[in-house]
């Protein structure tokens, strides 16, 4: 059992613990205590440091706390994935346009079905937990049993959005538009700030769909979520098809058309993004528009990826843009946000960039993605006035009191040989000073 230790009606962890605080600088205490008060239901954060001098300093015996084995992190926001897509994320994948077809609008037809977004949903949502995600932005089937069945058993910091999906698509998926914007109201209605306009993409959506699901986003303060530029056939034939839509003739890009649509903006989460003109980076940046990054799902084909290419980190930073990573479940292979941070950090390595990629992925997969979702002052990282969020990780090797924090998180990395095992690492999971799962 986890150990979270009553003192004095604070509760307690003491473990060593990596702290990422900005894409270059994450804390790192060889043996650190946390300590928390409850007030109101929230699980507060008062104090954090060395273990020696906080119990010192309380006059506590440092002797009276069980030193946790592993690390402890801050827990991750996986910031763009499908739900519904869990049992076609490891389907092959010769092209992005062709596995839709073939795996996984078959696959998202099923949830049609009570009973199977039931027991899928029950037995999916333990599953994240278990990886140590707890919050993020979520995609759904069209039909309002799976987003009900998501929102049932999801915690509360998933926002879930059912994907509309009203021309260019199968007949056994497809929506009237106004069954399409019917169910952005239903869901805004029911689920106020948990629900998400997601719109699939532009070639699924009619335009009049998504500037009703942005006019009601906008209303009621909810975020929006598709997909923008992951692979160049698909922006050829989005713009072939739009091209032929009375009031588009005339687009020069993808990313116009959602422009057009009044999607972009502060509230906006685009997925992907990895092919763009720079006049769609500043139509992002203008508009304060995020990006979620999918590394392994964008990843080579011989990787379970689609080949999409790699995003380019360095152009969104200078232009300004925010961005967090993401899985991508199922284009993305693997459940863990560990994969996500591996293969973001072996890409851009083979790539050439520079920098400590590690602890860049580390904070992009768990400060950015709350900072993304409104909620970087109080959850992302363990820090004094934040809810107490975090995973224990196992850690056989590499912890010794003058390691830094880089050298840390890449031993407990590396104790992952086969790709998709690295859940494994993932011991314990806290939620506002709760354990939801325990390995």
């Amino acid at each position: 059992m986890l150990p979270l230790q009553e003192k004095d009606g604070f509760k307690t962890l003491r473990s060593a613990l990596l702290n990422p605080v900005t894409d270059t600088e994450c804390e790192y205490y060889f043996d650190a205590l946390i300590v928390a008060e409850s007030f109101d239901g929230q699980t507060t954060i008062v104090e954090v440091g060395e273990a020696d001098a906080i119990t010192r300093k309380r006059g506590w015996q440092l002797e009276e706390f069980a030193k946790l084995e592993g690390v402890i992190l801050p827990a991750f926001y996986d910031v763009h994935f499908h739900w519904v897509q869990d049992d076609v994320r490891q389907k092959p994948k010769a092209s992005l346009l062709e596995w839709l077809e073939t795996h996984t609008f078959p696959e998202e037809a099923r949830f049609s079905d009570y009973d199977y977004c039931e027991a899928k949903a029950a037995f999916f949502w333990s599953r994240i937990i278990s990886t140590g995600t707890i919050g993020g932005l979520c995609y759904s089937s069209t039909h309002s049993t799976a987003l009900d069945a998501a929102m049932r058993h999801a915690p509360e910091g998933f926002k879930i959005g059912n994907v509309l999906m009203n021309m260019s698509c199968p007949d056994y998926l497809i929506q009237s538009s106004e069954e399409a914007i019917q169910s952005v109201h239903n869901g805004a209605n029911a689920y106020e700030s948990r629900y998400c306009v997601t719109p699939r993409f532009a070639p699924t959506t009619s335009p009049d769909v998504m500037s009703e699901g942005a006019r009601v986003a906008k209303d009621n303060g909810l975020f929006v979520q598709t997909h923008l530029c992951e692979t160049t056939d698909e922006i050829q034939h989005t713009l072939n098809l739009y091209r032929d839509i009375p009031g588009f003739e005339d687009i020069s890009s993808y990313t116009e058309i959602y422009a057009r649509c009044d999607m972009l903006g502060p509230k906006t989460v685009m997925g992907h993004s990895i092919h763009f003109e720079q006049d769609e980076w500043d139509m992002l940046a203008d508009s304060n528009t995020a990006i979620a990054s999918c590394p392994t799902s964008n990843a080579p084909i011989e990787d379970l990826g689609l080949g999409s290419g790699l995003f380019d980190f360095e152009k969104a930073e200078e232009q300004g843009i925010r961005w967090a990573l993401a899985s991508d479940i199922g284009g993305g292979p693997y459940l863990c946000m560990f994969d996500v941070i591996d293969s973001f950090e072996r890409q851009n390595r083979y790539a050439g960039k520079s920098g400590d990629h590690h602890i860049k992925a580390l904070y992009r997969s768990t400060q950015a993605g709350a900072e993304i979702l409104g909620l970087g002052d109080s959850r992302g990282n363990i820090s004094v006035g934040k809810r107490l969020d975090c995973i224990q990780c196992v850690a056989t090797h590499g912890i010794e009191p003058d390691a830094t924090p880089a050298s840390v998180l890449k031993a407990i990395i590396s104790q992952v040989t086969e790709r998709g095992q690295f859940e494994a690492l993932v011991s314990a999971t806290v939620v506002n000073g709760e354990a939801l799962y325990e390995a």
